[in-house]
């Protein structure tokens, strides 16, 4: 792949700056210079009306980007063009090519890498050691080269909700009823005992509720669930994007546009409000819970998120590791020995059959 000119030339070398997760910095690996990457007090992370999103949302990245698009997985990522990379950092594979950019939305901000590669490699390799029924090579695959920054696209929604709502209500009473009970002889005879019974009524009404920065991952990729699970990511750490912050890393390109997140944030909101409205009924149970929502000043961001993801591939499958860049909190897959699975199996069979076998001498 070729390059392009240095897009943050060092000012003491002329070399590559990088992002410094530990000084949050760009820091040039060969002179040790470091350019200060304070967000301006006038700065602010900008909300963009949904229904307006072609007319708004700025497309500038703020710097020359490419999109490395992989011919293995699909996946899609955007980087400096000075950044390219040899390796699809969600699959392995080799078989990458950039082409040309998008009208992608800009990412309006993001939360910078915490977790430095050195602490999530550790993590990586504590958490193979773990894996007691892995085969033995796989610790192999713990190089450095496997572990990968990515920032992955994330949709936040705000919107004014307004709900209609109807339901019946169960409130609980007692009553004495003739029970008939046996006793230990089998003889039976009839008692008094208080039993809890319900009364039903009809409940309706309506409930407004504000949403704020509902998270909806804008990835599709296989390793969505597992990034699902490093949540949460707090979000009142995000910082005004600046294109630095992706020097010497990478962002996946959203695959979920914006008119399929806001449905996935409906969703979320809806079961919300579900549990809200009926915590907000005065009953002790609530049943047939029916509500109607609309929605009004809804807007949107584009916001990028911090993690490491290893992608390994084991006898042709592939496998992902993935550390929340922000917190440290890690979640993975790993493949299983079969020959592990079958020496514990025989050991085990082996100790039973043992004991039976002194059991029965013994006695």
């Amino acid at each position: 792949m070729r390059e392009t000119t240095q897009q943050f030339p060092c000012p003491g070398c002329g070399a590559d700056m990088v992002f410094d997760i530990e000084k949050q910095c760009l820091s040039c690996p060969y002179c040790g210079n470091s350019v200060d990457l304070s967000i301006d007090g006038d700065s602010v992370i900008k909300e963009y009306p949904i229904e307006k999103a072609t007319e708004t949302a700025s497309r500038d990245w703020g710097g020359k980007t490419v999109i490395i698009h992989c011919n293995s997985c699909g996946a899609e990522a955007v980087a400096n063009a000075n950044q390219l990379t040899a390796e699809c950092a969600f699959c392995g594979s080799i078989h990458i090519r950039p082409q040309s950019n998008e009208d992608l939305i800009k990412p309006e901000s993001l939360i910078p890498f915490k977790i430095d590669k050195q602490t999530s490699l550790k993590k990586f390799k504590e958490w193979l050691k773990k894996r007691y029924f892995s085969p033995n090579d796989l610790k192999l695959l713990a190089k450095e080269e496997k572990v990968q920054g990515v920032y992955i696209p994330f949709w936040t929604f705000d919107a004014d909700t307004n709900s209609f709502y109807t339901a019946e209500k169960g409130i609980y009473y007692y009553d004495f009823e003739n029970v008939y009970v046996k006793d230990a002889s089998g003889k039976g005879r009839y008692e008094k005992r208080r039993v809890r019974k319900t009364r039903w009524y009809p409940a309706s009404g309506t409930y407004r509720h504000i949403f704020d920065d509902v998270l909806i991952c804008a990835s599709n990729q296989e390793g969505g669930n597992l990034i699902k699970r490093l949540e949460p990511f707090y979000t009142q750490e995000l910082i005004p994007y600046k294109n630095e912050y992706l020097s010497g890393l990478c962002a996946e390109k959203y695959s979920i546009g914006l008119e399929q997140g806001f449905t996935e944030a409906k969703s979320v909101i809806r079961s919300e409000l579900y549990k809200m409205i009926r915590n907000q009924i005065n009953a002790d149970e609530v049943r047939n819970l029916r509500i109607r929502t609309s929605y009004s000043d809804v807007t949107f961001k584009h916001i990028l998120l911090p993690i490491w993801i290893a992608a390994y591939r084991y006898k042709d499958k592939i496998y992902k590791f993935v550390v929340n860049g922000q917190t440290g909190l890690v979640r993975g897959k790993a493949p299983i020995s079969i020959v592990k699975i079958i020496a514990l199996t025989v050991v085990v069979l082996s100790l039973i059959a043992l004991f039976f076998i002194c059991f029965r001498n013994r006695y």
